[in-house]
């Protein structure tokens, strides 16, 4: 039987302060789309050509308000957290894995730390609950934001506190806020955390009333019986928590604010990480400070789904970079109305799409601005007649 939680002061304290801050959410521009659909079709080429990609720009006009926006200035954000859940050995690599992969990326040589060097983004590595009392990765460049020393593990207990939870998301749409302030003009979401599959799986699952085995796959890299038991565990964790209740998934779209905040930072409190707990902010956050930012896979998919549930408008600020093969991802991006424009079964993580996605961004960037025009070269545009 599922019950909203009763919230401490504390709590409430921090819960009002998210609530305000979500207020500054508004719509995005329709007269800048336009003058950015306008600006495509007066380029010399067959209308909508470049197809998701003019829908893309578009959406980048109207988000930062100019016909001709600015994207040289990008910053992927990588938050990096341990989970409890892997205790359960429903993973193929041990938590050990989390830091070490942080500190390749601290030292320049992880994936996402050369593909932002290919594609000229600034890189921010975020330490969100890293089981580690180490502190040598901050000297080393890692932003120290250590909520947690990894979450519990959320088959025996709750994963983290409900004031944690809000604390995390405080933090992601503070760091949209100084990337803003630091003239950042489009922000990429990554995560690092052995079994952080399991957990966006388990989000997803109750968040959308599906089937677990629906939308979970095998991550790093399971055989059957550890998928099964990945599996049995999510399912009997979501009925621990009564996150099957009608009185749960009617609260998460209710049009109470205050309760749909609530039931929503209850399940992430329940079953989620420190990463997607964070990312979920930086995606609010994005909407807050009017930024475009970029879903990687399906973690950060999952924390995209929050924050469209707390609040749709959150979508217009979002755009997809790849389908990731996890099971889930189509149905999320179906939720989300996006379209991904990378289909490469990709599986990295780290922010790995949102890099491809900048390269592709700036090619068609320069379409978008130094392409000859219909007027230029003295023939008739194109007419639409659908």
């Amino acid at each position: 039987m599922y019950n909203l939680p009763v919230l401490t002061n504390i709590q409430n304290e921090l819960l009002e302060r998210l609530k305000k801050l979500l207020s500054g959410i508004t719509s995005t521009s329709i007269e800048y789309k336009n003058m950015a659909k306008k600006h495509w079709d007066s380029i010399a080429k067959p209308l909508d050509s470049l197809g998701e990609f003019e829908k893309i720009f578009q959406k980048i006009s109207a988000i930062s308000e100019n016909e001709i926006p600015n994207i040289d200035k990008k910053c992927i954000t990588v938050m990096c957290a341990d989970n409890g859940i892997v205790e359960e050995g429903i993973s193929q690599s041990g938590k050990e894995v989390t830091l070490a992969v942080t500190k390749s990326m601290a030292l320049g040589t992880s994936s996402i730390s050369v593909l932002c060097k290919s594609t000229g983004s600034d890189l921010m590595i975020i330490d969100m609950g890293i089981d580690s009392f180490g502190t040598d990765i901050y000297s080393m460049g890692v932003i120290n934001h250590k909520l947690m020393h990894g979450t519990n593990n959320f088959s025996k207990e709750k994963a983290m506190p409900f004031d944690i939870t809000l604390r995390a998301l405080l933090t992601g749409i503070e760091i949209v806020e100084n990337l803003k302030e630091s003239h950042v003009s489009i922000i990429g979401t990554g995560e690092m955390g052995i079994g952080n599959t399991t957990t966006s799986s388990a989000l997803s699952a109750a968040l959308l009333d599906l089937s677990v085995g629906d939308v979970t796959g095998r991550g790093a890299g399971l055989n059957n019986i550890k998928l099964k038991k990945k599996i049995d565990i999510i399912d009997k964790s979501i009925n621990k928590y009564g996150f099957r209740d009608k009185l749960f998934l009617d609260s998460i779209k209710s049009k109470d604010l205050n309760i749909r905040i609530v039931s929503i930072l209850d399940l992430l409190s329940s079953l989620g990480g420190l990463d997607i707990a964070a990312l979920t902010g930086v995606f609010l956050g994005s909407a807050i400070y009017k930024s475009p930012v970029v879903i990687d896979g399906v973690i950060s998919e999952v924390a995209a789904l929050l924050a469209y549930f707390i609040n749709p408008l959150c979508q217009e600020y979002m755009i997809a970079s790849h389908l990731s093969r996890e099971p889930v991802a189509g149905i999320i991006f179906d939720v989300l109305g996006l379209n991904p424009v990378i289909e490469a079964s990709l599986a990295l993580g780290e922010g790995s799409g949102c890099a491809m996605l900048f390269s592709l961004l700036d090619l068609i960037a320069n379409i978008y601005t130094k392409n000859a025009s219909f007027s230029d070269i003295k023939i008739e545009e194109y007419k639409r007649f659908v």
